[in-house]
């Protein structure tokens, strides 16, 4: 069987190891120990975790990257948090959106996230934080599925 990648010695989410991912085009198409094929490129797992990507259904990006800005939550409620968010975007810039929202992304792809759903605020008369992530949106689309709802 000639495949365009195998990954070799995998662990898989149910324990599994020593496993081959043999992969054809887009699509697994076996996994087994010892997977005797061959393949365009072969990398070595070297026994560590292979997994789906993983997706964060529920995410502020707007916010993100903002604790302390204007102020901290001193109390830690959700109603001192909400005060907070008015007052923030009163001040808040879609540059800075922007930015803190790549950084998110950055992080989260290095760490195996490759989609996110994320709320935005529409209560802004200016909606920046929609500008900002549409723009985030389109320059990460390469890299990370993001919805924005």
């Amino acid at each position: 069987m000639s495949l365009n990648l195998i990954i070799r010695n995998a662990t898989l989410p149910d324990g599994r190891s020593g496993i081959d991912i043999g992969i054809k085009g887009e699509r697994i198409v076996e996994t087994r120990p010892k997977l005797q094929a061959s393949a365009e490129l072969e990398i070595d797992a070297g026994g560590h975790l292979v997994t789906p990507p993983f997706v964060d259904p529920h995410f502020h990006m707007d916010a993100t990257l903002t604790t302390g800005i204007p102020r901290r939550n001193v109390m830690g409620t959700l109603f001192e948090g909400i005060a907070i968010w008015s007052e923030l975007k009163q001040i808040i810039t879609e540059e800075a959106v922007y930015n803190r929202a790549i950084q998110l992304c950055e992080w989260a792809i290095a760490r195996g996230n490759l989609a996110i759903r994320s709320h935005v605020d529409v209560c802004d008369p200016r909606l920046t934080g929609v500008r900002a992530l549409l723009e985030v949106k389109k320059k990460m689309k390469p890299y990370i599925d993001i919805q924005l709802v």
